[in-house]
């Protein structure tokens, strides 16, 4: 069945192993967008699984659409599979593994109507992730994180120190009082964690006069700290973008080797001298 659907894709099979390899394919990019779509439309079916009264009436239009969704993504691999050269290279390929549990716990939890198998289709939600990583503008931002590495360890080494020297302090003054409820370090920590973060649950916190002085002024650190790691993160975000949009600028002209001068992108002939623009499949 393969090698007659293989008749119809155009693709290069020196360089790919079949048509959902090549980028550049027009069939690849409107499966990837099916895909996508339907990976979509399962994270809200999965939210409505969760509401009792429309599971009642739309068990069985979930469970078909569920099937469906996985029977693709199960051809889809299979596929795959048969058509590469190498068979250990495809099961060691990290991005096959994540196709293979897109659709295998869906598979197993129709067998065994074992609900640990229903909760793993989550693991679908991955295929997002591989195509967000094909969007120039998510896929330079994590280039560029690189460039700033030594930045993020600065603050990250700079917030654990702060993490560790507040847990360490409140836990030694609070430990021996009555109502306390830092009993340990790594629940201090958790304290810590959460403080620090603005996130604050408000289960834990100091009791004693002395931690509370204290507590008032460290309080306005936290903050700070978390605003250097944004601004990072900002300044790496707008870089990327700013490269980006060079990039896609630079694309629109068409540069003649001749004289040097930039003309639109449909044309066919410089304006400056005349020369005319060599077509990529004529090169």
């Amino acid at each position: 069945m393969f090698k007659k659907l293989d008749k119809y894709f155009s693709y290069d099979k020196e360089k790919y192993d079949n048509f959902l390899d090549d980028e550049n394919n027009v069939l690849w990019l409107c499966l990837n967008k099916i895909i996508s779509f339907l990976v979509v439309v399962f994270i809200f079916v999965l939210m409505l699984e969760t509401v009792d009264d429309l599971n009642i009436f739309l068990a069985k239009p979930f469970f078909i659409l569920d099937a469906f969704i996985s029977i693709v993504l199960a051809i889809e691999y299979v596929y795959r599979l048969i058509k590469s050269r190498s068979k250990l290279h495809f099961f060691a390929n990290p991005h096959r593994l994540v196709d293979l549990l897109s659709f295998l716990p869906f598979f197993f939890w129709f067998v065994t109507l074992w609900n640990f198998w229903k909760v793993l289709r989550l693991l679908r939600v991955l295929r997002i992730l591989r195509f967000i990583k094909k969007i120039p503008l998510t896929s330079g931002f994590v280039k560029s994180l690189r460039d700033y590495g030594d930045e993020y360890k600065a603050v990250l080494i700079l917030f654990m120190i702060v993490l560790l020297f507040d847990s360490f302090l409140v836990y030694y003054v609070e430990k021996d009082l009555v109502w306390t409820k830092f009993t340990s370090i790594p629940m201090t920590l958790w304290w810590g964690l959460v403080t620090m973060t603005t996130v604050w649950f408000g289960d834990m916190y100091p009791i004693s006069p002395l931690w509370k002085l204290f507590w008032s002024i460290v309080v306005f650190l936290w903050p700070l700290l978390l605003a250097v790691g944004s601004a990072v993160t900002i300044m790496v975000f707008m870089e990327t973008a700013e490269n980006q949009r060079v990039l896609m600028k630079s694309r629109r002209v068409k540069e003649c080797m001749r004289c040097g001068i930039k003309n639109t992108k449909k044309a066919n002939y410089c304006l400056s001298c005349g020369k005319k623009f060599i077509a990529r499949h004529e090169e």
